[in-house]
């Protein structure tokens, strides 16, 4: 029992963090995406990329479905935490969400090496990936089996 309770507390850790990784950004995406923006660009000039990323703030369309992604990602990863057995097949699209926007990021940085925050931008999503299906999967195997 003493393993179980172990992981499933480093389950609600991780799931708690990557919970607050997509719900506080979500929040800055709908009232403040200017600030997003703005973060995003000292990000990128940081790594050593263009000082001007092409924006798309006053384009409402993918500003809207951007957000209605990131707040679904949050909801999943809460979900998740409130019952890891009945929801675990929440795992599978939370995975492929976000996996999908890994290989996105990926293929933008490969067609514009100019701005190194899509590569930072893959490498944190596919983190996430990792520990979606690292620490859910281990936590419910255990769950499973006692």
């Amino acid at each position: 029992m003493k393993k179980l309770s172990k992981s499933y507390l480093w389950f609600q850790i991780v799931f708690t963090l990557l919970s607050l990784n997509f719900l506080i950004p979500g929040l800055s995406y709908t009232f403040s995406p200017e600030l997003a923006m703005q973060q995003l660009q000292k990000v990128n000039t940081l790594l050593g990329g263009q000082t001007v990323l092409p924006t798309s703030t006053d384009e409402f369309f993918w500003r809207y479905l951007g957000t209605a992604n990131v707040m679904a990602l949050a909801f999943m990863c809460l979900l998740l935490q409130f019952n890891l057995r009945r929801f675990y097949v929440v795992l599978w699209p939370l995975c492929f969400l976000k996996g999908y926007a890994a290989m996105l990021w990926l293929a933008g940085y490969i067609a514009h090496p100019q701005y190194p925050v899509f590569l930072g931008a893959f490498i944190l999503d596919a983190l996430s990936v990792v520990l979606f299906h690292t620490f859910a999967g281990r936590a419910h195997r255990l769950l499973q089996s006692s």
